[in-house]
């Protein structure tokens, strides 16, 4: 049929299209110097075991594995980005995980994406890149391998 020919050419050409915005997209957030400073950061934290990258329309929170505690909290605005929208929030998660091919490791972490809330009730996508327990559970076993047991 003509017609059904004539549309997956049109859907061909625009995902086509769509394709090369987000690759010029990608490539503007990777150039500014939001992304630069985060990548910096991102980077110096190379000698931590990382359980969780979580990234939100207001910054990155990075998280370690043992011992538990927040290893950066890096602000948007802070940072010189007041811009607070889901296409932003999806570009820097895609971002990560390709500078840092850990995060794309199915045995070694996981990526969800979630809601949180607007203080306006508006709900805003977020996306997490956390450490799975399995090999979490290989990490604390090679670090700490004197583990003390009571029977």
């Amino acid at each position: 049929c003509m017609g059904c020919v004539l549309s997956a050419a049109i859907m061909l050409l625009y995902g086509g299209v769509a394709a090369r915005e987000e690759a010029e997209r990608l490539r503007l957030l990777r150039q500014s110097p939001l992304y630069a400073e985060l990548y910096r950061k991102l980077t110096a934290l190379s000698r931590f075991d990382i359980d969780q990258v979580r990234i939100e329309a207001t910054g990155v929170t990075v998280t370690s594995v043992c011992p538990a505690y927040t290893l950066l909290t890096f602000s948007f605005k802070q940072n010189g980005n007041s811009k607070r929208n889901d296409t932003m929030t999806r570009l820097f998660a895609e971002l990560i995980a390709y500078d840092f091919p850990l995060f794309t490791r199915r045995g070694a972490y996981k990526l969800t994406r979630y809601h949180t809330l607007r203080q306006n009730g508006r709900p805003e996508e977020a996306y997490a890149f956390t450490m799975r327990r399995g090999y979490k559970d290989f990490l604390l076993a090679e670090r700490c391998p004197a583990q003390l047991r009571i029977y």
